[in-house]
């Protein structure tokens, strides 16, 4: 007797039947439908248990400077900002960098993680042509300038956060420079070292003022509300901001700040706490790195500063801190936290300022 066919086009007692209505060549499209069907299950299971992709961390850098728009320093600061999230010691942390300068308009503080202020060394400021490769001979240099944070001190207060680093070093500069203090002495220049090459790139500029300077904006960076990096404002005429009637941070330093003058009297040989040796502010750092950059600190500051706690300490001045920070914000009745030995008075080659 022959098979008795179905409208749907296949035996009787086959597995698979179309409907009566199933046009031509369905049979084949649900045995090619099975198997991707399988797929696409497994797929979305993968995709739900896969973790999240990794986001880029960013912080935004409110970056002030009195250099010439068209300088070394310019063109140097914003290099490191392209390239800063690359370098081991980093953490991937990338840098969105404005410039703020004397004559700015009032930023929106409040918008940026952390405000970078120009030490007050004048190394790289004036106006350089890169065609020619040389600095602006009528104006090889600018003067320190800090009317930019002292007319916004209102605005600077209102919106300052929890961290704060200030540092006798102008760790700027010597970031452009390359200098660290496990380079070799350069037999040309006495008292001086090589410095690292490629600057910045190379890794062993990291132990050095590129590490001092990126930890800084970096932990400063990363605190609730805007962080604050001060580099050292000493030496020349009108760089002295700190104690000024209109900075935002008289009332802390006034009366702790000591700047060591121009005869030999700078710290080259400063010291890491063994307590500060695993902090952020000092990773991938050592004393030696942070030693004779002729000269690595200008400025120290008196251990017993309510609220700060030594980062760095100078050898040569006993008492005295080099790189000083805090945690919180000032007002939240915070007392001394891990200082250094009390001091603050005069030391040999130096001066005590805001008296």
């Amino acid at each position: 007797m022959k098979a008795r066919r179905l409208r749907s086009g296949t035996f009787a007692g086959s597995t698979v039947a179309r409907a009566p209505d199933a046009p031509p060549g369905a049979r084949f499209q649900e045995r090619v439908r099975r198997p991707f069907a399988f797929l696409r299950r497994a797929l979305l299971l993968f995709v739900c248990l896969a973790p999240p992709p990794a986001v880029s961390r960013s912080i935004d850098v409110l970056w002030y400077t009195y250099a010439h728009p068209e300088s070394i320093y310019v063109q140097k600061i914003r290099e490191l900002a392209g390239v800063v999230h690359t370098l081991p010691r980093s953490n991937g942390l990338r840098w969105k960098l404005t410039f703020l300068r004397p004559e700015s308009p009032a930023p929106a503080f409040g918008e940026f993680n952390v405000l970078v202020i120009h030490g007050a060394e004048l190394g790289y400021t004036g106006r350089y042509f890169p065609a020619l490769g040389y600095v602006d001979p009528r104006q090889p240099r600018t003067t320190p300038d800090y009317r930019g944070i002292l007319l916004n001190r209102k605005a600077i207060e209102a919106a300052r956060g929890e961290r704060t680093v200030i540092s006798g070093s102008d760790a700027d500069v010597h970031t452009i420079t390359g200098d660290t203090g496990n380079a070799p002495a350069d037999p040309t220049a006495q008292g001086r070292r090589v410095t690292c090459h490629p600057v910045i790139l190379a890794p062993g500029c990291w132990d050095g003022a590129l590490g001092h300077l990126v930890n800084a904006v970096n932990w400063a960076g990363s605190g609730r509300g805007l962080g604050i990096v001060s580099l050292v404002a000493a030496e020349y005429p009108g760089a002295l901001w700190w104690v000024d009637h209109r900075s935002f941070l008289r009332r802390e330093l006034k009366g702790h700040v000591t700047v060591w003058d121009r005869n030999g009297t700078r710290e080259n040989n400063p010291v890491i706490p063994e307590a500060m040796k695993g902090h952020p502010l000092n990773a991938g750092l050592t004393s030696r790195g942070l030693s004779n950059w002729r000269n690595s600190f200008h400025a120290g500051f008196a251990g017993s500063i309510p609220g700060y706690f030594a980062v760095v300490n100078s050898s040569r001045y006993p008492g005295l801190a080099v790189v000083i920070a805090r945690e919180k914000p000032p007002g939240a009745g915070i007392t001394g936290a891990a200082p250094a030995a009390s001091g603050g008075q005069s030391r040999p080659g130096g001066s005590r300022a805001g008296e």
